[in-house]
Order: C-alpha cells, then sequence, then structure tokens
C-alpha cells in the first residue's frame, strides 16, 4: 500500500505501507514523521499524518501539505502545518488501517509539490513583499496548477 511522504521542503517521498497491519503501518508513519502522529482531515478521501508536536518542536512550515490542505477545504488556513507530513487514503471501515490515495489525489499532491519547489526557488530572486504576500501567492499558484489537474 503507497502512502506518501511531504517533507517541508515539498519534497514526495514513497512509503510503502503493510496493507493489512494497522500497527505497521502506524509504526511506519511514526518513523517517517519524527514520532508521534495526529490525523488530520482536510478532504474526505484522504489522511493527513502530521506530527503531533511539529511547532513546538521547532519544525519547519510544510508549505506544500499547507496549500494543499487550503485548496482541498477551498479557504486560506489561519494556521500553518509543521514538519514531515504523511499522506493516505482513509481509514478502513474498522477505522484502524489507512487505505492507498487515490490516483487522482496522488497527482494533486505531486502537482503542490511541484509548484510549491518551483515558487520558493523563485522567491530566492524575486523576494515577496511579506510573508502575508508570499502564502497568496503560494495559494494562488496551487489553486491555478490544481485546476488543470482535477
Amino acid at each position: 500500500m503507497r502512502a506518501w511522504l511531504v517533507d517541508e521542503g515539498a519534497q514526495l517521498t514513497a512509503l510503502d505501507l503493510p496493507a493489512d497491519d494497522a500497527g505497521a503501518q502506524y509504526a511506519q508513519i511514526r518513523s517517517a514523521v519524527g514520532g508521534s502522529a495526529e490525523a488530520a482531515y482536510y478532504h474526505r478521501a484522504t489522511v493527513l499524518h502530521v506530527p503531533a508536536t511539529g511547532s513546538v518542536d521547532g519544525r519547519s512550515p510544510n508549505l506544500a501539505v499547507w496549500a494543499l490542505a487550503c485548496c482541498w477545504r477551498k479557504m486560506e488556513l489561519p494556521y500553518l502545518l509543521y514538519g514531515p507530513i504523511v499522506i493516505t487514503g482513509p481509514y478502513d471501515a474498522d477505522g484502524a488501517a489507512v487505505g492507498e490515495l487515490s490516483d487522482r489525489l496522488t497527482a494533486q499532491v505531486r502537482t503542490v509539490c511541484d509548484t510549491v519547489r518551483e515558487t520558493v526557488i523563485g522567491w530566492r530572486t524575486r523576494r515577496p513583499a511579506s510573508n502575508e504576500a508570499a502564502l497568496s501567492e503560494l495559494l494562488a499558484y496551487t489553486r491555478r496548477d490544481l485546476a488543470a489537474v482535477s
């Protein structure tokens, strides 16, 4: 079963989780996020496994997953998400094991990671006027690129 790890630099890494072993899945997810993980829901067909103490532990913002969550919710979230985050499909009927992300949602995750990396690289030569302007710009590009793959 494939899951996706998105690090703070918007790098996407495939994780192969055991399909029917919830305990082993959670152990791998914990390892990937660097500690205890909490489930966050921004789309009915996904689960974001976020570090439980990401901002408290001084982790960097995860702009790619934040932008993705904003687009899925159709609103700008008033908070950031921090640290490496694992994205999976929803939990099974028993609420124990997670499923695989659909091809359509996987394409969205890939697209947003690419968009965020390209945008952040562009900021090195063209600095945004403020943090708020940077986040607004990032969301505008993300919305545009997601519309092309949705």
